[in-house]
């Protein structure tokens, strides 16, 4: 029985059963990756700015759309006026 990956399921070669044991080249490469740089602090820095400025604009545009509900409800209101006067 050919010996597989136990990430990707790929059959493992000689070459990687002798460098990484369980997982193929590029499992491995991965493993190492996340594992190096994934919590670099430089990356975290900027994961939680990008998920500020997220949140700032969602929040932002959700209290924008609030504030700006009693102007297009006058804005409808004049709409619906000037329809009336036209078709009088």
């Amino acid at each position: 029985m050919k010996e597989r990956c136990i990430r990707c399921h790929t059959i493992l070669t000689s070459e990687d059963k002798h460098f990484h044991g369980i997982r193929c080249h590029t499992c491995e490469e991965d493993y190492w990756y996340a594992e190096h740089f994934d919590y670099f602090p430089l990356r975290c820095a900027w994961r939680y700015i990008c998920y500020q400025v997220r949140w700032l604009w969602c929040a932002s545009s959700a209290g924008l759309g609030i504030c700006l509900r009693p102007v297009l409800r006058w804005l409808d209101g004049k709409r619906e006026q000037s329809n009336a006067r036209r078709e009088r």
